[in-house]
């Protein structure tokens, strides 16, 4: 049995489509001009939480989510269909980080969205931009241009998914405490009930009734052992789904003979595991009274916390008695905690609110040309020159075209690149690599030096094989 509240997926923005290189040709207009449409923008990649949704389980098999390319431009100005969006639906409660050892595309292991309310939606990565046609570079000067821009690659990235409970109350306590059995006392809840540890092996969750209008959430959690934080036992694997919760009942076993050094140490491996824990309203609840040994510890275990503090309820699960003490006292004060939020005390920003994570994308991929860097191979006598903004445009630059070869060459020397290169020790017959393309460095600006090329049908640059 396997819980899928953790998945891994790829997603990939659209690709915007390409401009294209098209004249005004029609009856009794001379010089119509140029016409090339752009292309459409890409699909954008939207997460969505659902909920119809319960658990990660439907990204086991179907991994890979790719949005919809734009259409190609085409003649008479006509701009090309945007692409199709994608949505990926997620259940309420996920947080969706980038993958470890991926592209460092925002940065390895980060939180990028969590979404915890039924039918929030994020943009995670926007689409590629469509390529511009010709008529988008027709100037004075240059009144038939006959260049055009390929479309930009959508982003992509690997995200890891994970999925943490969003119920108001969490019940955690050592195995075998008789947290489950409290869960079916108060709930319709049937969880796995059994007279041995660990019968708990997955979160179980439950509407409590209270009123005809009031209710809330409550999630049985598998029991904690000492150095659950390190990843012993079960503990470790779903502590996570406390930092959601807003109260916590810490289920004591009566019939322990040291219930009051089990209670400290469920308490420490919570706070070891995240310090906020440990500030999150609690309710300790005494369990077995009906079981004599129980009983008979109850007023020492009573005393030892009243002396730390913390007042204590004693209940039987299994009979029920005493467990709508337990409850009302939880909703007393995921009520108090509900109303500071509402006041601004203490409530939580989720950082969905607080980080557009589809803007920062777009805002890295936009990064001015003259933002670069040169690095240097002695070895191979290889020069590197690499930038957000030269990539783009490098990508983006449809080298079958010979006035976009001279475009290239204008901007390699209008962003400083050239001269970047020259002040580093550039020398004639050096390799440099500017995102896609390669060539041999000449001393010359000369657009010739680029390589060996020659104008065909329409201005187009064929390069030689």
């Amino acid at each position: 049995m396997r819980c899928f509240d953790r998945a891994k997926i790829y997603v990939k923005a659209g690709d915007g489509g390409n401009g294209v290189v098209a004249f005004r040709r029609e009856k009794h207009v001379p010089f119509g001009g140029p016409s090339g449409g752009n292309g459409g923008n890409g699909g954008n990649i939207f997460i969505e939480a659902d909920s119809a949704m319960n658990s990660l389980l439907p990204f086991r098999r179907n991994v890979h989510f790719r949005a919809g390319r734009g259409d190609h431009g085409q003649g008479k100005g006509r701009a090309g269909a945007l692409g199709t969006d994608c949505v990926v639906k997620v259940p309420p409660g996920t947080v969706i980080r980038e993958a470890l050892g991926g592209q460092g595309l925002i940065g390895n292991g980060d939180i990028l969205l969590e979404l915890t309310t039924p039918g929030q939606r994020e943009l995670l990565l926007p689409g590629g931009r469509g390529g511009r046609g010709n008529s988008s570079f027709k100037t004075g000067r240059n009144k038939a241009p006959q260049l055009a821009e390929n479309g930009e690659e959508g982003a992509e990235m690997w995200a890891e998914l994970e999925l943490k409970l969003v119920a108001d109350v969490g019940i955690v306590g050592v195995p075998n405490a008789g947290k489950s059995t409290l869960l079916s006392a108060i709930s319709a809840a049937r969880p796995v009930i059994a007279n041995y540890p660990f019968t708990t092996l997955l979160p179980n969750l439950g509407v409590v009734p209270l009123s005809f209008e009031a209710s809330m959430v409550v999630a049985d959690l598998p029991g904690l052992l000492e150095g659950a934080h390190q990843g012993i036992g079960l503990g470790h694997e779903f502590l996570r789904h406390t930092e959601r919760c807003s109260v916590l009942v810490h289920v004591v076993d009566g019939t322990s003979l040291q219930a009051v050094q089990e209670y400290e140490a469920v308490r420490l491996e919570l706070e070891l595991f995240n310090p906020a824990l440990a500030y999150k309203p609690f309710v300790v609840a005494y369990n077995k009274m009906d079981i004599p040994e129980a009983a008979e510890q109850w007023l020492t275990f009573k005393e030892t916390l009243k002396s730390q503090g913390v007042d204590a309820f004693s209940m039987s699960a299994a009979t029920k008695e005493g467990t709508m003490d337990v409850i009302v006292a939880a909703y007393h004060l995921l009520q108090s905690q509900k109303n500071m939020s509402f006041d601004g005390g203490s409530g939580e920003v989720g950082l969905g609110d607080g980080l557009e994570v589809g803007q920062v994308v777009k805002k890295m991929r936009d990064a001015p040309i003259e933002q670069f860097t040169v690095t240097c191979d002695k070895h191979t006598r290889t020069w590197q020159v690499d930038g957000a903004g030269l990539q783009r445009f490098t990508q983006m630059t449809n080298w079958e075209y010979f006035e976009a070869v001279r475009r290239f060459q204008h901007v390699l020397q209008a962003s400083g690149v050239n001269q970047a290169l020259r002040d580093q020790g550039v020398r004639e017959g050096d390799t440099v690599v500017v995102g896609q393309m390669e060539f041999n460095w000449k001393d010359s600006d000369d657009i010739a030096n680029l390589g060996d090329w020659k104008r065909g049908p329409r201005g187009s640059k064929v390069w030689p094989h």
